[in-house]
């Protein structure tokens, strides 16, 4: 059968067609923009625990109440994310080892938190490459004295 000219030169309804198949590629870019803002967003609310974490030890001096203070700079849900303290001393010769750490007479020891945090981000959708979960992780070293 042989269209008439008409209809072989006519442009109407040729932007609506390539919406449609141009769509579901923009629909995907755009979840996929939002999913990696989320997991951008939720490793820098981890990082910003772990650093008034690791203030909070570096003042008091202390990481009794390490748990409550993480809690409270994370104002999310709090179930899956792991706090960990640790006091560590470094002679300037850079041995690193557990506090009280003995250095040579002419040297000193300096005192540090190092505080190590974790947790994990689900993407919204699941993506073909990219596991269910991803493991974040952070840790801060900080000088108490």
């Amino acid at each position: 059968m042989i269209l008439p000219k008409t209809y072989i030169h006519n442009q109407s309804g040729a932007s609506a067609v390539e919406f449609a198949l141009l769509s579901p590629l923009l629909i995907f870019m755009f979840v996929g923009t939002i999913d990696f803002g989320l997991f951008i967003m939720e490793r820098m609310h981890i990082q910003n625990t772990a650093h008034a974490v690791a203030d909070y030890v570096a003042q008091v001096q202390d990481d009794a109440n390490v748990q409550v203070v993480a809690e409270e700079a994370y104002d999310r849900d709090f179930s899956d994310i792991v706090i960990i303290s640790e006091f560590e001393c470094e002679c300037s010769d850079g041995v690193v080892d557990a506090c009280p750490i003995t250095c040579s007479s002419d040297d000193y020891q300096r005192r540090f938190v190092r505080v190590s945090a974790s947790g994990s981000f689900a993407p919204l959708f699941p993506y073909p490459g990219i596991p269910n979960n991803v493991d974040l992780q952070t840790t801060v070293r900080m000088r108490v004295d």
